[in-house]
């Protein structure tokens, strides 16, 4: 299944990319729990911090209508407190990069150094830990997912080591501190 929402380098949909901030605070916001989705309280708040629409309610309803609108309707499915995106965990970038960390962890807890290669190679090819300048709750959910971009290249680095290929795991341990230092 491949990765179909993008919101770690870019907010995306199938190569759509959504450029309108609160839409794109929308996607994050709901992106932060794929199975269960957000109330509406919990958009609201997150949408407008700091001075809510006349009609709080309302105000969500019509973003996500302007989300199913632009980006298809099965999108973005109603849930009994509010909204939740319909997408598998492997088509949404941030859970299929866990995804990826956990396959490589488990790999490496086993000995597979090849697995463990490829699954935190695999990751890194879905989001390579920037992100555009962008605001709240965007940036904040990019800043929450750079433990997990460290821990696939962690990975692959100890599975380079192991696989006898030194001087990769050398070169890309110093350019992860390095990164870590700017």
């Amino acid at each position: 299944m491949a990765v179909e929402l993008v919101v770690l380098s870019t907010v995306a949909y199938r190569g759509r990319v959504v450029t309108a901030p609160r839409l794109r605070a929308l996607l994050v916001l709901l992106a932060g729990d794929l199975k269960n989705g957000c109330g509406v309280h919990r958009l609201v708040e997150g949408l407008w911090p700091d001075e809510r629409p006349e009609n709080p309610g309302k105000a969500v309803h019509v973003l996500v209508s302007r989300v199913r609108t632009q980006l298809g309707a099965d999108l973005i499915a109603s849930t009994p407190t509010g909204y939740r995106l319909a997408l598998e965990q492997e088509q949404l970038d941030a859970t299929a990069i866990r995804l990826n960390a956990n396959a490589a962890d488990k790999a490496t807890r086993s000995g597979d150094h090849v697995e463990a290669l490829a699954c935190a190679e695999a990751g890194l090819r879905i989001w390579d830990g920037t992100g555009g300048g962008d605001s709240d709750p965007v940036a904040e959910f990019r800043k929450d997912h750079v433990p997990v971009w460290r821990s696939l290249n962690r990975a692959k680095a100890l599975a380079l080591g192991r696989l006898g290929r030194h001087a990769e795991a050398v070169g890309l341990l110093e350019e992860l501190a390095g990164r870590a230092a700017s």
